[in-house]
């Protein structure tokens, strides 16, 4: 048996426990805090005309969406509702959540995974090229550029490259994931990619700094290791150390890294697609926060968590494997 088999089948039960714990931690503390907004649901549901139904109309709306419940009654009724797989029904979408999570949810997976794979690719060719030029002009810009970029709020990345590249000089939509009218899958490639194209390098650029940092300060202690200067005496060539020894020991603690700023990027993701009214999980979770959509709320949250909590078992899944294969 492998050392990841064993190691699979060992944690997976811990893995489904701490899941279920964090699971219900999660919801709990979003139910609370939705209890303590102070928007009206009512106001919320009639889309701010509250002064057109009457009292006795608002009575009964009260009623119907069971908001005369304490809030424990209301969680015990949502959380007995999901343990029968029922997420609940959207005032704000007048749908089921479970139909909304399935349209918004591939769009969302789309535009963090490719921003995930960007950020990573960038970052770390990045910061291999700063390590292995360490002092020189090229580290030095690159250096203090991930720097400002770690500085960078996503949101107000996302406004400056809507200014320059959709409004100065009207190179990709302002934006939205389609063209008025029409869905993601119905447009062209082209289309689709002017379209992902600045909330995928908004979302990139702001989470590749810590891969560049990372990755530049492991290849200088890699390049001053003993088995490097011992590989050097031998007569190996430069390319042969960032080969053999660089490559090898700087990719696996780059990808570690980068699962487990997953949460991270998640956050960002729901920024991006506030600011680029893109229409995915991030949007839907900001606009039932601000309609108090409770049922809306807690199936993103509960989705959103899922997500946080598989980056996350995923670098503790390759963090144990390296550091098993680095201490045989």
């Amino acid at each position: 048996m492998s050392l990841m088999t064993k190691w699979l089948s060992s944690s997976f039960a811990s893995a489904t426990v701490r899941l279920m714990l964090q699971l219900v931690l999660v919801i709990l503390l979003a139910y609370l805090l939705l209890s303590w907004s102070p928007l009206d649901p009512i106001n919320a549901y009639l889309g701010g005309n509250l002064y057109s139904v009457s009292a006795q109309q608002k009575a009964e709306l009260t009623v119907q969406l069971g908001l005369d419940q304490s809030v424990a009654q209301q969680f015990l009724h949502w959380f007995n509702e999901l343990i029968s797989g029922n997420l609940g029904y959207s005032n704000l979408y007048q749908q089921s959540v479970s139909e909304i999570i399935k349209d918004k949810l591939p769009l969302s997976l789309l535009l963090i995974g490719l921003s995930w794979l960007a950020s990573l690719f960038m970052g770390y060719l990045l910061g291999l090229l700063a390590g292995l030029f360490q002092g020189r002009f090229v580290d030095r810009v690159i250096n203090q550029s991930a720097w400002l970029l770690a500085c960078i709020p996503s949101f107000w990345l996302g406004m400056l490259l809507i200014s320059l590249f959709s409004v100065a000089l009207s190179l990709t939509p302002v934006c939205c994931a389609a063209p008025i009218g029409m869905r993601f899958e119905e447009q062209s490639f082209w289309s689709m990619s002017q379209h992902l194209l600045l909330p995928v390098m908004t979302l990139a650029l702001v989470h590749m700094a810590p891969i560049i940092l990372h990755t530049r300060e492991k290849v200088i202690d890699v390049l001053n290791s003993d088995y490097v200067v011992y590989s050097h005496l031998h007569g190996d060539s430069k390319r042969q150390v960032v080969s053999f020894h660089v490559l090898k020991n700087s990719v696996l603690p780059a990808i570690v890294l980068h699962f487990a700023s997953f949460a991270e990027l998640f956050g960002g993701s729901i920024l991006a697609e506030t600011v680029f009214n893109f229409p995915g999980l991030g949007a839907s979770i900001v606009k039932a926060g601000l309609a108090n959509d409770t049922a809306l709320l807690m199936g993103c949250t509960l989705i959103s968590a899922l997500l946080v909590f598989c980056g996350n078992l995923i670098a503790n899944g390759l963090s144990k494997y390296l550091l098993a294969g680095e201490s045989k």
